[in-house]
């Protein structure tokens, strides 16, 4: 099991990938790359690990291959910054254009990144992927509703790169929907959380475009699976990236196939090596044959466990509840709370005429295994910034 993976990292260790203070106390030797028992025996990284350590005591980078310093958004706490190689900026390259030719955007488009640009690596790698594919860009760093559509009445973006619910925001007004829609937009590129089918099917509607998910985080450098045409979730290039997938109870590894943590180890020399990363998404990896025919594995991302609601013995997370909503026309935001009885309460954003089914109600009662009440809220008041829990439990 691994067998490559680990060829891979004992190459990199012997080339002094892992001298870095860091990753001193973790590997002791390069017995830890004979095969996965031993691997095991590294120490499982976290984020509040990294959050406490220098940047630079993480990398073996020198300075003149530095590319950048960019950082997480900050959004669960303080930014914590990475360095970025020049080599993580070849491999994020490598991703693109593995991706996006298949996707046809090339020099002839325009991108328009809808994501605030300051450190956080996210918007700098929305940019990379236009100008890696010879394309143009424009930012749009306050992406309310009202400032996209002035960017897609102004200039003639063909692609736009943002999350999935910033570009939902557009259906809020009738005249927004109808600008989207007219306007020269023909893909849309989404990450920085999850996509549910069913908002999918709301964006291509709002957009009349294209929708794909692309996956990633900010400790890899943003994206780092994408989709095909076929639009059935990420694929990853699998020679970059390791990925062991545990039981979040047990921390074994689970039967390949089935769902569990994803603990993700990077296979270049990176300029923040990923040694064993805890990352709290809860994923199954797929290595069945697509359609496309490329011969990658996917990820299929369920949500984060720091935002689910444990039902008895199973995960529920947010995307399965808004599955359900947006299949009854509720297409903002909604949160739910599992009361200590048992019970739940979704809270719900919706518009003046829209009611609440008793279909509606059946569904979720069925999705969380208990009793459901349903309250709404007028659209807005649940914000949402990307990464804020919409789960919790009293």
């Amino acid at each position: 099991m691994f067998e490559k993976e680990l060829k891979t990292l004992r190459s990199l260790y012997e080339k002094g990938v892992f001298e870095a203070p860091f990753y001193k106390s973790r590997i002791q030797g390069t017995t830890v790359f004979e095969d996965y028992d031993s691997f095991r025996k590294i120490p499982l990284m976290y984020k509040d690990e990294i959050r406490n350590t220098d940047p630079f005591e993480r990398t073996t980078t020198p300075r003149n291959q530095v590319y950048g310093i960019f950082s997480s958004s900050g959004t669960s706490g303080e930014k914590t910054y990475y360095v970025y190689s020049k080599t993580d900026k070849e491999v994020h390259e490598e991703f693109v254009n593995t991706f996006y030719s298949e996707l046809e955007i090339d020099s002839n488009d325009l991108g328009g990144v809808f994501a605030p640009v300051d450190t956080g690596v996210m918007a700098h790698t929305m940019m990379w992927q236009f100008t890696t594919r010879g394309a143009g860009y424009v930012n749009c760093p306050v992406p309310s509703p009202d400032e996209m559509i002035k960017v897609v009445k102004t200039l003639p973006v063909t692609v736009i790169a943002t999350r999935p619910s910033v570009v939902t925001s557009v259906g809020c007004n009738s005249n927004f929907i109808q600008a989207a829609r007219s306007s020269s937009v023909r893909k849309l590129i989404l990450g920085g959380g999850f996509l549910s089918e069913e908002r999918r099917k709301r964006i291509e509607y709002l957009w009349d475009a294209d929708c794909y998910n692309m996956f990633g985080m900010s400790e890899v450098f943003g994206p780092m699976a994408g989709e095909c045409k076929k639009k059935d979730a990420p694929h990853y290039i699998d020679k970059y990236l390791m990925i062991e997938v545990l039981n979040p109870e047990t921390m074994e590894p689970v039967e390949y196939g089935k769902p569990g943590i994803a603990v993700y180890t990077t296979l270049w020399n990176k300029g923040f090596p990923l040694l064993r990363y805890w990352t709290d998404d809860f994923i199954r990896v797929d290595n069945y044959p697509c359609e496309c025919g490329r011969n990658l594995p996917k990820i299929r991302f369920y949500g984060r466990m720091a935002d689910c609601i444990k039902i008895e013995s199973d995960y529920v997370f947010p995307q399965e509840m808004e599955n359900c909503i947006m299949k009854h026309g509720f297409f903002d935001e909604y949160r739910a709370l599992k009361r200590k009885d048992g019970t739940v309460l979704a809270t719900i954003e919706t518009y003046d005429g829209v009611t609440i089914l008793d279909s509606l109600k059946n569904e979720l009662e069925k999705l969380f295994k208990s009793e459901v009440a349903i309250e709404t809220v007028p659209a807005g008041e649940l914000p949402y910034d990307g990464h804020s829990p919409r789960f919790t439990t009293e």
